[in-house]
């Protein structure tokens, strides 16, 4: 049904139709002649007698087509409408998922495509007054327009946008547009995703309307989704590698493993529909480098086909024990072979022999030098924590599961009889929690890597549980990386890196598409958040160059079946089948006509004259 949005405008048709009239019933101004015949100025006469005031009105083509133009013109200016698919609100808010997962080609282009076009089409179909904010949402929320009416510029922006290889937080994003327009008028959140996102349940949309415009069709891949490696007692290396088959069918694959770019293993599989598989590349003595696992299989998502890790070979690690006495710590530092351990009951005067320093209930010297610190029940002024309020039996309640310090370690049962509270600086990274605040933590800076236990671990149960030896042995590995001039690491992509530049002013960073990008530091640590694209990523710092890797593994990114629909609070929001709805606007359409009647008319004005 059609409808009009200024309807008034209807009211200057009858003054502009009168002039035209009018025009005709005036009578116009002529010269007299003497002529001997008017038989030839019969069209002559005509006129004179069309022009007579007051008479009645001939026929006349002419002002049948100029009455019709003022008509058309008329209904164009009234801005003739119906409801259609498009926007529907005065402030929009566009959501684009441009996680991994939107990479996927299952419906001959990629997913990110398709919802670039989506998020245009609606830019394209916003009307008078409308006015749109976009956003983008990988593991960072990115505001790529702010509110405007500008189609020319929201378009040129939504143009630019590429996805990322990250997981994706929508949360965030709903987030921070709930917060935008939250004093708008008329406020409406469009998401276009796949819906393979993050938990969105504890978020209330307020007055808020929440469209949900899902992508993709099917989901017909297989996926890395895991890739570690541990040393041996022997000191040889495996690689485990976890597979997962999204698909609904049994999909065959081959598995080629790389070090240095130099093929070393390679073996054909199949797995079944829904199933996980884990592959072991067998012992690798003496491996040094970065691995690269790649997975041939013709799928729907290249980006978890490939992985990469760092190895390194086993080197001996001197370890300095400074404690009052403390045999399980003792016994846990000697269980990796390559460990030497020197006990001592205070800090000798040269630390920088060791590689890593563990003082147990014994403040540190206030100058450390580069290299590994666990402090246990103590703190520095280098620290990236420093002890607080005492927490008596503080009961655990959460930890970092994929820090290098924590992973495969279970604190969930752990009895400590009194702890410290830990205040985390901006540079550290909170490892234990519980109810009364973060008693473990980890940081990174100026070549100095520091894990901190805010409890005396002879004041726990903690030493005669299986967790403890992976702690120290875990530590043990992350802490010998401090000193070196040269670090490679194998992270997720979307984490920030932490980057020690050495004392250099600047450090200049190259992506897998070969972009650089120059960092300017004060040569403190810094951190880089532009990994978003999986491969490897050179680093080049004075004259030095290392780099590192970033990998998918992300089962929440490789499981790429589309959802459809959305949870919000209490709310279920489904996939729109039929688009938006908006005010569709046929003004150009009259207009036209009108200028097409126009035309027509100055053609038999021109004919009659000939």
């Amino acid at each position: 049904m059609m409808g009009f949005l200024s309807p008034l405008v209807f009211l200057l048709a009858i003054p502009l139709a009168g002039v035209i009239i009018a025009l005709y019933l005036l009578k116009l101004k002529r010269k007299e002649r003497v002529i001997s015949s008017v038989f030839l100025w019969k069209q002559a006469i005509q006129d004179v007698q069309a022009n007579a005031p007051f008479q009645k009105l001939k026929k006349n083509l002419l002002l049948f087509i100029q009455l019709a133009v003022i008509v058309l013109a008329v209904v164009a200016l009234a801005r003739p409408f119906a409801r259609t698919t498009g926007l529907a609100g005065q402030n929009i808010v566009i959501i684009i998922d441009s996680s991994a997962s939107m990479s996927a080609t299952d419906s001959g282009k990629s997913r990110f495509d398709e919802a670039r076009q989506k998020a245009l089409a609606a830019v394209d179909r916003m009307g008078k007054g409308d006015s749109i904010l976009v956003i983008t949402s990988s593991a960072k929320t990115r505001v790529i327009s702010s509110f405007t009416s500008d189609k020319k510029a929201l378009a040129n922006a939504i143009s630019a946008l590429k996805p990322c290889d990250t997981q994706a937080n929508i949360r965030q994003a709903m987030v921070l547009a709930l917060s935008l327009v939250a004093k708008k008028q008329n406020p409406q959140i469009i998401v276009i995703s796949d819906g393979g996102i993050d938990s969105t349940s504890d978020l209330q949309p307020g007055n808020a309307k929440i469209t949900f415009i899902r992508v993709g069709k099917r989901s017909d891949n297989v996926g890395i989704i895991a890739l570690d490696a541990r040393r041996t007692l022997a000191g040889t290396q495996q690689v485990f590698v976890g597979l997962k088959n999204f698909s609904d069918r049994k999909r065959d694959y081959i598995l080629d493993f790389y070090l240095n770019d130099k093929l070393i293993d390679s073996r054909q599989e199949s797995i079944d529909k829904g199933a996980a598989k884990q592959e072991i590349l067998p012992e690798l003595p003496q491996a040094d480098g970065r691995l690269t696992v790649k997975l041939d299989i013709k799928d729907d998502l290249a980006s978890d086909n490939i992985a990469h890790i760092y190895l390194t070979p086993p080197r001996r690690i001197s370890v300095l024990l400074v404690t009052k006495g403390n045999i399980f710590l003792e016994r846990a530092l000697n269980v990796n072979p390559y460990s030497e351990v020197v006990k001592a009951a205070e800090a000798p005067a040269d630390l920088s022999r060791y590689k890593i320093c563990v003082f147990d209930g014994i403040k540190p010297p206030d100058t450390l030098p580069r290299g590994g610190y666990l402090l246990i029940n103590t703190d520095s002024k280098a620290a990236p924590a420093q002890l607080k309020s005492s927490l008596q039996h503080p009961s655990v309640a959460d930890w970092s599961k994929t820090h290098p310090a924590t992973r495969f370690v279970d604190f969930s049962s752990t009895q400590i009889a009194q702890a410290k509270a830990l205040s985390v600086t901006r540079w550290g990274q909170e490892l234990v929690e519980c109810e009364g605040g973060t008693i473990a933590a980890a940081g990174e800076r100026d070549g100095r890597r520091f894990v901190m236990l805010g409890w005396d671990l002879l004041k726990s149960d903690f030493p005669l549980r299986v967790g403890f030896p992976v702690l120290i042995i875990n530590c043990t590995e992350w802490l010998t990386g401090s000193d070196s001039s040269i670090q490679n690491l194998s992270v997720k992509a979307g984490d920030i890196i932490p980057l020690d530049p050495h004392g250099e002013k600047k450090i200049t960073i190259t992506d897998p598409e070969g972009q650089s990008t120059v960092i300017v530091t004060n040569g403190g640590t810094t951190h880089y958040d532009g990994a978003e694209r999986i491969g490897v990523y050179k680093v080049k710092v004075g004259n030095k160059t290392y780099e590192f890797a970033c990998n998918l593994l992300s089962p929440q990114e490789s499981d790429i079946t589309p959802k459809g629909e959305l949870a919000l609070g209490e709310r279920k929001v489904k996939q729109s089948s039929e688009g938006i709805k908006t005010n569709a606007e046929y003004w150009r359409l009259f207009l036209i006509l009108g200028l097409l009647l126009l035309s027509f008319e100055w053609y038999a004005f021109h004919r009659r004259l000939g």
